[in-house]
């Protein structure tokens, strides 16, 4: 294999995982993709099956990674980060073995050794061990393996609207990890909310409600999850919150600083991240408390 800095037809996206994150203790290695863990470093391995669609010159999140690192996020044993990846061409389409890994870690290394001057000074903190960087964070999930390969082959056949929500949630918490960025943080979650609204009116229109409100959309949200809240709509507080933000003259009116606290982030977050594993996988689990 060797690095490319175009689209190739066949090869591997291979991503760092930066210790800023949260991550599952044990390796997991699919047909597809892998998510490696070790102390020198963590990474990701996505197969390039297809045109990775879309195009950013600022989001270094792929499309093809989303199915793996959401459901590292989905499945519950923690919040990925990814950082610096690159592109590996192979003349064949290689199965992921141990060889495999070993060769993608090796040019991962290389790259992240080769720019690391070419880095800003806020890189610095995403550097692994094997670099001189701090630990990683890992935490033990018995069913971790299983419940990563189930979410993984459910968003693999994901639509867009999915994948944005979900990529999203994962955006939230990196944003998250930086006090000085928590209203960004929001932000993502509400977009992230915004997708789960959009699939959850589309699942009643797909049970034979043409016409479904945001009372209905709410209504079902509590027949999912068990729960019995006092919003009218569809995470009625949230959205007004959204649009206090969002517009800065807005019909709650003009505000230079609108009012956001721990808990707009906190608790959409404990509410989402298990919905929208039940959209991806059409079960549900209740919350498991992982805040970061």
């Amino acid at each position: 294999m060797k690095p490319s800095h175009r689209p190739v037809a066949q090869g591997f996206h291979v991503c760092l995982l930066s210790p800023l994150g949260t991550y599952p203790e044990s390796s997991v290695i699919l047909d597809n993709a892998a998510y490696i863990m070790s102390p020198e470093i963590c990474f990701s391995i996505v197969r390039i099956t297809k045109e990775d669609w879309g195009f950013s010159e600022v989001d270094m999140l792929s499309p093809l990674e989303i199915p793996l690192l959401g459901s590292i996020l989905l499945a519950g044993p923690g919040y990925p980060y990814p950082m610096y990846g690159l592109i590996l061409e192979a003349k064949d389409s290689p199965l992921i073995t141990d060889d495999c890994i070993a060769e993608c870690r090796d040019h991962l290394i290389e790259m992240l050794r080769n720019h690391a001057t070419d880095l800003r000074p806020t890189g610095l903190i995403h550097r692994p061990p094997v670099l001189g960087g701090i630990g990683y964070e890992s935490a033990n999930y018995e069913d971790c393996t299983e419940a990563i390969r189930e979410c993984t082959s459910h968003l693999e056949a994901a639509g867009p609207v999915l994948l944005r929500g979900v990529a999203s949630l994962i955006k939230a918490h990196m944003a998250w990890k930086h006090s000085e960025f928590s209203d960004a943080a929001c932000i993502h979650m509400w977009i992230a909310l915004d997708a789960a609204f959009s699939l959850t009116l589309q699942k009643l229109r797909d049970a034979g409600n043409q016409n479904p409100t945001s009372a209905d959309a709410s209504a079902y949200f509590d027949d999912v999850t068990g729960d019995e809240n006092v919003w009218e709509k569809f995470f009625e507080d949230d959205y007004e919150n959204r649009i206090r933000v969002i517009h800065p003259d807005s019909r709650f009116g003009a505000e230079a600083r609108p009012q956001l606290l721990a808990d707009d982030f906190l608790e959409l977050n404990d509410l989402l991240i298990p919905y929208f594993r039940f959209l991806a996988t059409g079960v549900y689990r209740a919350p498991i408390d992982q805040r970061s």
